[in-house]
Protein backbone atom coordinates (compact mmCIF):
# COMPACT_ATOMS: atom_id res chain seq x y z
CA UNK A 1 0.00 0.00 0.00
CA UNK A 2 1.04 3.59 -1.22
CA UNK A 3 0.81 5.48 2.48
CA UNK A 4 -0.98 8.10 1.05
CA UNK A 5 -3.24 8.26 3.63
CA UNK A 6 -0.28 9.96 5.86
CA UNK A 7 1.17 11.70 3.07
CA UNK A 8 -2.02 13.49 2.03
CA UNK A 9 -2.76 14.52 5.73
CA UNK A 10 0.52 15.54 5.86
CA UNK A 11 0.58 17.67 3.09
CA UNK A 12 -1.24 20.77 5.20
CA UNK A 13 2.44 21.22 6.56
CA UNK A 14 4.21 20.85 3.67
CA UNK A 15 6.86 23.54 4.64
CA UNK A 16 8.16 23.43 1.11
CA UNK A 17 5.12 24.95 -0.81
CA UNK A 18 2.53 25.94 1.79
CA UNK A 19 4.86 28.63 3.82
CA UNK A 20 2.11 31.45 4.00
CA UNK A 21 0.37 32.76 6.65
CA UNK A 22 -3.37 32.92 7.22
CA UNK A 23 -3.47 35.01 10.30
CA UNK A 24 -4.60 38.56 11.14
CA UNK A 25 -5.40 40.80 13.66
CA UNK A 26 -7.51 43.49 14.91
CA UNK A 27 -7.69 46.24 17.78
CA UNK A 28 -11.02 44.45 18.63
CA UNK A 29 -9.70 40.84 20.02
CA UNK A 30 -13.52 39.70 19.68
CA UNK A 31 -13.06 39.97 15.92
CA UNK A 32 -9.54 38.24 15.44
CA UNK A 33 -10.17 35.68 12.25
CA UNK A 34 -8.88 32.49 13.00
CA UNK A 35 -5.75 31.00 11.71
CA UNK A 36 -4.20 28.00 11.57
CA UNK A 37 -2.26 25.76 8.63
CA UNK A 38 -3.91 25.62 5.12
CA UNK A 39 -5.44 22.90 4.49
CA UNK A 40 -6.93 20.92 1.14
CA UNK A 41 -10.24 22.45 1.26
CA UNK A 42 -9.01 26.06 1.70
CA UNK A 43 -6.22 25.65 -0.49
CA UNK A 44 -6.15 25.75 -4.74
CA UNK A 45 -8.09 28.96 -4.93
CA UNK A 46 -5.36 31.16 -6.51
CA UNK A 47 -2.24 30.95 -8.87
CA UNK A 48 0.19 31.61 -6.14
CA UNK A 49 -1.32 28.39 -4.68
CA UNK A 50 -1.03 26.93 -7.85
CA UNK A 51 2.95 27.90 -8.02
CA UNK A 52 3.23 26.67 -4.16
CA UNK A 53 1.89 23.06 -4.94
CA UNK A 54 4.00 22.54 -7.83
CA UNK A 55 7.03 23.69 -5.88
CA UNK A 56 5.62 20.65 -3.72
CA UNK A 57 5.66 18.22 -6.34
CA UNK A 58 9.21 19.37 -7.12
CA UNK A 59 10.57 18.53 -3.48
CA UNK A 60 10.53 15.06 -3.76
CA UNK A 61 12.76 14.90 -6.60
CA UNK A 62 15.20 17.36 -4.53
CA UNK A 63 14.46 15.36 -1.50
CA UNK A 64 15.80 12.17 -3.14
CA UNK A 65 19.63 13.76 -3.10
CA UNK A 66 19.62 16.52 0.15
CA UNK A 67 20.68 17.12 3.42
CA UNK A 68 17.24 16.93 4.73
CA UNK A 69 16.39 13.06 4.17
CA UNK A 70 19.41 11.13 4.95
CA UNK A 71 18.16 7.87 3.81
CA UNK A 72 16.78 9.30 0.27
CA UNK A 73 20.16 10.82 -0.13
CA UNK A 74 21.50 7.09 0.34
CA UNK A 75 18.83 5.65 -2.12
CA UNK A 76 19.77 7.18 -5.52
CA UNK A 77 21.31 5.98 -8.53
CA UNK A 78 24.57 8.44 -7.66
CA UNK A 79 25.03 7.09 -4.19
CA UNK A 80 23.10 3.05 -4.09
CA UNK A 81 22.22 2.33 -7.84
CA UNK A 82 25.86 1.30 -9.24
CA UNK A 83 27.03 -0.45 -6.00
CA UNK A 84 27.77 -3.90 -7.18
CA UNK A 85 28.27 -3.10 -10.77
CA UNK A 86 31.61 -3.26 -12.39
CA UNK A 87 32.05 0.61 -11.82
CA UNK A 88 31.30 1.11 -8.38
CA UNK A 89 32.81 -0.06 -4.75
CA UNK A 90 30.87 0.66 -1.93
CA UNK A 91 33.21 2.23 -0.11
CA UNK A 92 32.62 3.51 3.34
CA UNK A 93 34.85 3.22 6.36
CA UNK A 94 34.85 -0.73 6.48
CA UNK A 95 33.07 -3.83 4.63
CA UNK A 96 29.96 -4.38 5.90
CA UNK A 97 29.67 0.04 6.37
CA UNK A 98 26.31 1.34 5.25
CA UNK A 99 24.02 -2.14 5.62
CA UNK A 100 21.90 -0.84 3.25
CA UNK A 101 24.60 -0.50 -0.02
CA UNK A 102 26.37 -3.76 1.42
CA UNK A 103 23.23 -5.78 0.82
CA UNK A 104 23.44 -4.04 -2.81
CA UNK A 105 27.35 -4.94 -3.38
CA UNK A 106 26.79 -8.74 -2.89
CA UNK A 107 23.38 -8.89 -3.97
CA UNK A 108 21.18 -9.75 -1.43
CA UNK A 109 18.64 -7.45 -1.01
CA UNK A 110 16.17 -7.83 1.85
CA UNK A 111 12.81 -6.91 1.52
CA UNK A 112 13.43 -4.16 5.13
CA UNK A 113 16.38 -2.01 2.95
CA UNK A 114 16.37 0.92 4.08
CA UNK A 115 17.12 2.46 0.62
CA UNK A 116 14.57 0.29 -1.48
CA UNK A 117 11.95 1.42 1.42
CA UNK A 118 12.97 5.24 -0.07
CA UNK A 119 13.09 4.94 -3.33
CA UNK A 120 9.18 3.79 -2.83
CA UNK A 121 8.51 6.16 -0.20
CA UNK A 122 9.86 9.65 -1.73
CA UNK A 123 8.81 8.60 -5.29
CA UNK A 124 5.22 8.07 -4.31
CA UNK A 125 5.38 11.50 -2.56
CA UNK A 126 6.05 13.04 -5.60
CA UNK A 127 3.45 11.26 -7.56
CA UNK A 128 0.72 12.35 -5.00
CA UNK A 129 2.06 15.92 -4.89
CA UNK A 130 1.71 15.90 -8.91
CA UNK A 131 -1.64 14.50 -8.96
CA UNK A 132 -2.54 17.02 -6.71
CA UNK A 133 -1.89 19.79 -9.32
CA UNK A 134 -3.28 18.25 -12.07
CA UNK A 135 -5.92 17.79 -9.82
CA UNK A 136 -6.58 21.02 -8.51
CA UNK A 137 -4.92 24.01 -10.58
CA UNK A 138 -7.08 23.47 -13.65
CA UNK A 139 -10.09 24.89 -11.75
CA UNK A 140 -7.81 27.81 -10.66
CA UNK A 141 -8.99 31.14 -12.76
CA UNK A 142 -5.36 32.28 -14.28
CA UNK A 143 -5.12 35.62 -15.78
CA UNK A 144 -1.81 34.41 -17.59
CA UNK A 145 -3.19 31.17 -19.08
CA UNK A 146 0.25 30.49 -20.36
CA UNK A 147 1.48 30.09 -17.09
CA UNK A 148 -1.72 27.71 -16.29
CA UNK A 149 -1.26 25.49 -19.20
CA UNK A 150 3.01 25.12 -18.10
CA UNK A 151 2.38 24.39 -14.28
CA UNK A 152 0.00 21.43 -15.30
CA UNK A 153 2.52 20.19 -17.92
CA UNK A 154 5.02 20.25 -15.62
CA UNK A 155 3.35 18.42 -13.14
CA UNK A 156 3.02 15.80 -15.95
CA UNK A 157 6.85 15.88 -16.45
CA UNK A 158 7.15 15.06 -12.84
CA UNK A 159 4.58 12.22 -12.21
CA UNK A 160 6.33 10.63 -15.35
CA UNK A 161 9.64 11.26 -13.53
CA UNK A 162 8.67 9.35 -9.97
CA UNK A 163 7.05 7.20 -12.29
CA UNK A 164 10.13 6.23 -14.23
CA UNK A 165 12.11 5.82 -10.87
CA UNK A 166 9.60 4.01 -9.70
CA UNK A 167 9.32 1.06 -12.66
CA UNK A 168 13.26 0.88 -13.11
CA UNK A 169 13.38 -0.17 -9.83
CA UNK A 170 10.34 -2.82 -8.76
CA UNK A 171 8.98 -3.45 -12.21
CA UNK A 172 5.18 -3.06 -12.43
CA UNK A 173 4.08 -1.11 -9.75
CA UNK A 174 0.57 0.99 -8.73
CA UNK A 175 -0.40 3.36 -11.19
CA UNK A 176 -2.11 6.50 -9.46
CA UNK A 177 -3.71 8.89 -11.56
CA UNK A 178 -5.32 11.24 -8.90
CA UNK A 179 -5.47 11.77 -5.26
CA UNK A 180 -7.29 8.64 -3.57
CA UNK A 181 -9.66 9.10 -1.15
CA UNK A 182 -10.15 6.54 2.46
CA UNK A 183 -11.06 3.67 1.38
CA UNK A 184 -9.01 3.63 -2.32
CA UNK A 185 -5.53 3.47 -0.27
CA UNK A 186 -4.73 -0.19 -1.14
CA UNK A 187 -3.89 0.11 -5.57
CA UNK A 188 -2.68 -3.26 -6.98
CA UNK A 189 0.59 -3.59 -9.31
CA UNK A 190 0.03 -2.96 -13.24
CA UNK A 191 2.24 -4.21 -15.36
CA UNK A 192 6.29 -2.99 -16.22
CA UNK A 193 4.08 -2.39 -20.02
CA UNK A 194 1.30 -0.37 -18.44
CA UNK A 195 3.22 1.60 -16.26
CA UNK A 196 5.39 2.59 -19.13
CA UNK A 197 2.62 3.18 -20.98
CA UNK A 198 0.98 5.74 -18.90
CA UNK A 199 4.81 7.29 -18.02
CA UNK A 200 4.99 8.13 -21.99
CA UNK A 201 1.45 9.42 -22.11
CA UNK A 202 2.00 11.93 -19.06
CA UNK A 203 5.56 12.80 -20.96
CA UNK A 204 3.46 13.55 -24.38
CA UNK A 205 1.31 15.76 -22.74
CA UNK A 206 4.48 17.57 -21.13
CA UNK A 207 6.62 17.68 -24.76
CA UNK A 208 2.93 18.85 -26.37
CA UNK A 209 2.77 22.01 -23.87
CA UNK A 210 5.78 22.82 -22.31
CA UNK A 211 7.88 25.76 -23.38
CA UNK A 212 11.59 25.71 -23.99
CA UNK A 213 13.94 27.08 -21.62
CA UNK A 214 15.73 28.86 -24.55
CA UNK A 215 12.35 31.23 -24.70
CA UNK A 216 12.80 31.72 -20.97
CA UNK A 217 14.50 34.08 -18.60
CA UNK A 218 17.22 32.89 -16.13
CA UNK A 219 15.07 32.77 -13.13
CA UNK A 220 12.87 29.59 -15.37
CA UNK A 221 15.93 27.43 -14.54
CA UNK A 222 15.06 24.75 -12.81
CA UNK A 223 11.62 24.35 -13.95
CA UNK A 224 10.99 21.17 -16.19
CA UNK A 225 11.06 22.27 -20.08
CA UNK A 226 10.01 20.79 -24.03
CA UNK A 227 14.12 19.94 -23.94
CA UNK A 228 13.52 18.02 -20.50
CA UNK A 229 10.16 16.36 -21.34
CA UNK A 230 12.21 14.62 -24.92
CA UNK A 231 15.31 13.87 -22.85
CA UNK A 232 13.31 11.99 -20.11
CA UNK A 233 10.79 10.59 -23.05
CA UNK A 234 14.56 8.82 -25.21
CA UNK A 235 15.26 7.40 -22.10
CA UNK A 236 11.77 5.93 -21.26
CA UNK A 237 12.07 4.81 -24.47
CA UNK A 238 15.75 3.73 -24.52
CA UNK A 239 14.69 1.12 -21.30
CA UNK A 240 12.42 -0.41 -23.35
CA UNK A 241 14.43 -0.75 -26.48
CA UNK A 242 12.06 1.51 -28.29
CA UNK A 243 14.48 2.47 -30.87
CA UNK A 244 12.40 4.18 -33.06
CA UNK A 245 11.27 6.50 -30.59
CA UNK A 246 14.31 7.68 -29.52
CA UNK A 247 15.46 8.54 -33.40
CA UNK A 248 12.31 10.22 -33.53
CA UNK A 249 12.34 12.38 -29.65
CA UNK A 250 16.05 12.74 -29.96
CA UNK A 251 15.35 14.38 -33.73
CA UNK A 252 12.94 16.70 -31.94
CA UNK A 253 15.28 17.73 -29.42
CA UNK A 254 18.27 17.96 -31.51
CA UNK A 255 16.29 20.81 -33.10
CA UNK A 256 16.51 22.53 -29.90
CA UNK A 257 19.79 24.92 -29.48
CA UNK A 258 21.79 22.79 -27.56
CA UNK A 259 25.26 22.84 -27.41
CA UNK A 260 28.11 20.94 -26.51
CA UNK A 261 29.93 22.46 -23.26
CA UNK A 262 33.41 21.73 -21.98
CA UNK A 263 33.70 18.73 -20.47
CA UNK A 264 35.75 20.08 -17.73
CA UNK A 265 33.43 22.66 -16.36
CA UNK A 266 30.20 20.58 -17.09
CA UNK A 267 30.10 20.09 -13.10
CA UNK A 268 31.91 22.74 -11.77
CA UNK A 269 29.51 25.91 -10.42
CA UNK A 270 30.48 27.67 -14.01
CA UNK A 271 28.89 24.96 -15.40
CA UNK A 272 25.50 24.82 -14.11
CA UNK A 273 22.54 24.75 -16.81
CA UNK A 274 25.13 24.84 -19.38
CA UNK A 275 24.46 24.80 -23.14
CA UNK A 276 24.59 20.89 -22.74
CA UNK A 277 22.55 20.75 -19.64
CA UNK A 278 19.41 19.37 -20.55
CA UNK A 279 17.76 18.72 -16.94
CA UNK A 280 18.95 19.84 -13.48
CA UNK A 281 17.81 19.57 -9.86
CA UNK A 282 18.86 23.07 -8.26
CA UNK A 283 20.36 23.28 -5.19
CA UNK A 284 21.48 25.94 -3.12
CA UNK A 285 24.05 26.19 0.36
CA UNK A 286 23.22 29.55 1.09
CA UNK A 287 20.48 28.68 3.36
CA UNK A 288 20.50 25.04 6.22
CA UNK A 289 18.74 22.43 4.77
CA UNK A 290 18.70 23.73 0.90
CA UNK A 291 21.86 21.71 -0.41
CA UNK A 292 22.37 18.52 -1.30
CA UNK A 293 24.23 15.81 1.09
CA UNK A 294 25.88 13.93 -2.23
CA UNK A 295 29.12 15.55 -1.72
CA UNK A 296 29.23 14.43 1.23
CA UNK A 297 28.13 11.17 0.96
CA UNK A 298 30.93 9.75 -2.26
CA UNK A 299 33.55 12.08 -1.20
CA UNK A 300 37.30 10.85 1.24
CA UNK A 301 36.59 10.28 4.35
CA UNK A 302 40.36 12.04 5.35
CA UNK A 303 38.45 15.18 3.80
CA UNK A 304 35.61 15.38 5.47
CA UNK A 305 33.14 12.66 3.32
CA UNK A 306 31.88 9.17 4.11
CA UNK A 307 33.77 7.41 1.51
CA UNK A 308 31.14 5.92 -0.85
CA UNK A 309 31.03 4.98 -3.95
CA UNK A 310 34.25 4.65 -4.68
CA UNK A 311 35.39 3.96 -9.02
CA UNK A 312 37.03 0.22 -9.18
CA UNK A 313 39.86 -0.42 -11.49
CA UNK A 314 37.84 -1.92 -14.30
CA UNK A 315 36.42 1.72 -14.95
CA UNK A 316 39.96 3.24 -14.65
CA UNK A 317 41.25 0.69 -17.27
CA UNK A 318 37.92 1.84 -19.90
CA UNK A 319 39.62 5.07 -20.49
CA UNK A 320 41.72 5.69 -23.38
CA UNK A 321 45.21 6.50 -22.71
CA UNK A 322 45.34 10.76 -21.46
CA UNK A 323 41.72 10.93 -21.86
CA UNK A 324 41.14 14.51 -20.31
CA UNK A 325 37.10 13.26 -18.97
CA UNK A 326 39.48 10.63 -16.33
CA UNK A 327 41.06 13.60 -14.38
CA UNK A 328 37.76 15.45 -14.88
CA UNK A 329 36.44 12.33 -13.09
CA UNK A 330 37.80 11.05 -10.51
CA UNK A 331 40.35 12.06 -8.08
CA UNK A 332 42.76 9.91 -5.36
CA UNK A 333 43.25 10.17 -1.82
CA UNK A 334 45.50 7.44 -0.48
CA UNK A 335 44.89 5.59 2.34
CA UNK A 336 41.66 4.24 3.91
CA UNK A 337 39.41 1.54 2.90
CA UNK A 338 38.23 0.39 -0.57
CA UNK A 339 40.08 1.75 -4.03
CA UNK A 340 40.75 5.28 -2.87
CA UNK A 341 39.42 6.67 -6.27
CA UNK A 342 36.22 8.93 -5.60
CA UNK A 343 34.06 10.80 -7.80
CA UNK A 344 35.33 14.39 -9.27
CA UNK A 345 31.76 14.73 -10.93
CA UNK A 346 29.82 15.64 -7.00
CA UNK A 347 33.38 17.17 -5.34
CA UNK A 348 33.74 20.34 -3.31
CA UNK A 349 37.17 22.09 -2.50
CA UNK A 350 39.94 21.46 -3.02
CA UNK A 351 38.94 18.72 -6.01
CA UNK A 352 36.86 21.09 -7.18
CA UNK A 353 35.70 24.78 -7.41
CA UNK A 354 32.86 23.81 -5.44
CA UNK A 355 33.24 25.89 -2.22
CA UNK A 356 32.51 23.87 0.99
CA UNK A 357 29.73 24.47 2.84
CA UNK A 358 29.46 27.46 4.91
CA UNK A 359 26.03 26.83 5.99
CA UNK A 360 24.28 23.96 7.68
CA UNK A 361 26.97 21.95 8.46
CA UNK A 362 29.27 20.02 5.85
CA UNK A 363 26.41 18.21 4.31
CA UNK A 364 24.74 21.23 2.91
CA UNK A 365 26.50 21.67 -0.53
CA UNK A 366 25.30 23.98 -3.19
CA UNK A 367 26.20 21.57 -6.08
CA UNK A 368 23.53 21.01 -8.91
CA UNK A 369 22.29 17.15 -9.88
CA UNK A 370 23.06 16.87 -13.29
CA UNK A 371 19.96 14.63 -14.59
CA UNK A 372 19.90 15.21 -18.35
CA UNK A 373 23.13 15.72 -20.88
CA UNK A 374 23.26 16.53 -24.68
CA UNK A 375 26.01 13.69 -24.66
CA UNK A 376 23.71 11.34 -22.97
CA UNK A 377 21.51 12.14 -25.65
CA UNK A 378 23.52 12.00 -28.78
CA UNK A 379 24.38 8.54 -27.20
CA UNK A 380 21.25 7.13 -26.98
CA UNK A 381 20.68 8.58 -30.93
CA UNK A 382 23.15 6.44 -31.65
CA UNK A 383 22.78 3.55 -29.81
CA UNK A 384 19.07 3.96 -31.83
CA UNK A 385 20.25 3.75 -35.18
CA UNK A 386 23.75 2.68 -35.16
CA UNK A 387 22.54 -0.81 -37.39
CA UNK A 388 20.22 1.13 -39.77
CA UNK A 389 22.42 4.37 -40.36
CA UNK A 390 26.09 3.85 -39.01
CA UNK A 391 27.37 6.37 -40.87
CA UNK A 392 25.12 9.41 -38.48
CA UNK A 393 25.39 7.41 -35.65
CA UNK A 394 29.09 7.58 -36.11
CA UNK A 395 28.70 11.29 -36.06
CA UNK A 396 27.26 11.57 -33.13
CA UNK A 397 29.69 9.23 -31.21
CA UNK A 398 32.55 11.46 -32.50
CA UNK A 399 30.99 14.52 -31.59
CA UNK A 400 30.90 13.65 -28.36
CA UNK A 401 34.97 12.35 -28.78
CA UNK A 402 35.83 15.27 -29.91
CA UNK A 403 34.21 18.00 -27.51
CA UNK A 404 36.32 15.35 -25.08
CA UNK A 405 39.53 16.08 -26.72
CA UNK A 406 39.25 19.77 -26.69
CA UNK A 407 42.52 21.37 -28.24
CA UNK A 408 44.24 18.20 -28.15
CA UNK A 409 46.09 16.43 -30.92
CA UNK A 410 43.54 14.61 -33.17
CA UNK A 411 45.56 11.08 -31.86
CA UNK A 412 43.64 11.78 -28.02
CA UNK A 413 40.39 10.39 -28.20
CA UNK A 414 40.69 9.90 -32.04
CA UNK A 415 37.49 9.99 -33.76
CA UNK A 416 35.92 6.65 -34.66
CA UNK A 417 36.73 4.87 -37.66
CA UNK A 418 34.25 5.50 -40.56
CA UNK A 419 33.95 1.87 -41.37
CA UNK A 420 32.22 0.34 -38.16
CA UNK A 421 29.21 -1.26 -38.34
CA UNK A 422 27.54 -4.07 -36.59
CA UNK A 423 28.82 -5.19 -33.11
CA UNK A 424 32.25 -3.05 -33.11
CA UNK A 425 30.13 -0.08 -33.76
CA UNK A 426 27.36 -0.89 -31.09
CA UNK A 427 30.33 -1.92 -28.34
CA UNK A 428 31.94 1.67 -29.32
CA UNK A 429 29.02 3.12 -28.23
CA UNK A 430 28.59 1.43 -24.99
CA UNK A 431 32.32 2.21 -24.29
CA UNK A 432 31.33 5.78 -25.04
CA UNK A 433 28.34 5.93 -22.65
CA UNK A 434 30.53 4.24 -19.86
CA UNK A 435 33.41 6.81 -20.10
CA UNK A 436 31.21 9.65 -20.72
CA UNK A 437 28.81 8.63 -17.59
CA UNK A 438 31.12 7.38 -15.87
CA UNK A 439 30.21 7.83 -12.04
CA UNK A 440 26.38 9.28 -13.24
CA UNK A 441 24.32 6.42 -11.99
CA UNK A 442 23.75 4.99 -15.28
CA UNK A 443 25.92 1.30 -15.39
CA UNK A 444 23.30 -0.80 -13.53
CA UNK A 445 20.73 0.59 -15.87
CA UNK A 446 22.37 0.09 -18.93
CA UNK A 447 23.97 -3.15 -18.27
CA UNK A 448 20.38 -4.39 -17.50
CA UNK A 449 18.08 -2.85 -20.39
CA UNK A 450 21.13 -4.39 -22.79
CA UNK A 451 21.18 -7.79 -21.29
CA UNK A 452 25.00 -7.60 -20.01
CA UNK A 453 24.60 -7.93 -16.68
CA UNK A 454 24.25 -11.87 -15.92
CA UNK A 455 27.91 -11.61 -18.66
CA UNK A 456 29.27 -8.58 -16.50
CA UNK A 457 28.28 -8.74 -13.31
CA UNK A 458 27.31 -12.92 -12.70
CA UNK A 459 30.78 -13.17 -11.03
CA UNK A 460 30.30 -10.32 -8.45
CA UNK A 461 27.02 -12.02 -7.97
CA UNK A 462 24.08 -11.12 -10.53
CA UNK A 463 21.70 -13.75 -11.08
CA UNK A 464 19.19 -12.88 -14.41
CA UNK A 465 15.66 -12.81 -13.56
CA UNK A 466 15.87 -11.93 -10.25
CA UNK A 467 18.55 -8.67 -9.69
CA UNK A 468 17.10 -6.67 -12.45
CA UNK A 469 14.43 -5.50 -10.16
CA UNK A 470 14.22 -4.83 -6.56
CA UNK A 471 12.22 -6.23 -3.69
CA UNK A 472 8.63 -4.61 -2.92
CA UNK A 473 9.41 -2.95 0.88
CA UNK A 474 7.67 -5.62 3.06
CA UNK A 475 6.20 -2.54 4.95
CA UNK A 476 4.63 -1.73 1.86
CA UNK A 477 2.75 -4.81 1.75
CA UNK A 478 2.24 -5.20 5.19
CA UNK A 479 0.48 -1.94 4.94
CA UNK A 480 -2.25 -3.25 1.90
CA UNK A 481 -3.24 -6.30 3.81
CA UNK A 482 -1.17 -8.50 1.08
CA UNK A 483 -2.70 -6.67 -2.17
CA UNK A 484 0.53 -5.69 -3.40
CA UNK A 485 2.68 -8.77 -4.27
CA UNK A 486 6.33 -9.32 -4.10
CA UNK A 487 8.83 -9.96 -6.83
CA UNK A 488 9.69 -12.90 -7.57
CA UNK A 489 12.32 -14.74 -5.55
CA UNK A 490 12.56 -11.68 -2.43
Amino acid sequence: MIRYRMIKNGLKSCSVALVFALSSCSKDYLEVEPSGEPTIANFYKTPVDAEQALTAAYSPMREMYSRENFGAANANDLVFGDVGTDDILKGGARVNDGPHLYEKEIFSLTTSNSAVEKLWQVNYKGVLYANLVLENVPLIEFDDEERKKDIIAEAHFLRAYYYFDLVNTFGGVPIIDKPLEPGEYNVARSSTEETYNFIEEDLKKAITELPSRFDKGADYLGHADKGAALGLMMRVALYQNKMDQVKTYGEQLFELPYVLADYATIFEPSGEWNTGSIFEVNFSSNSDKLGTLIPRMIGARKKGGVGFSQIKEDLRNEFEPNDPRFDASFYNVPGGYGTEWYIRKYSIAPFSENPKPSVGGNGNSGNNIRIIRLSDAYLMYAEAIYDTDPTTAIGYVNKVRQRARGDNDASVVPDLDGSLSGQALLDAIYHERRVELAGEGFRYHDLIRTDRAEALLGPLGFKKGLHEIMPIPLSQIDLSQGVLTQNPGY
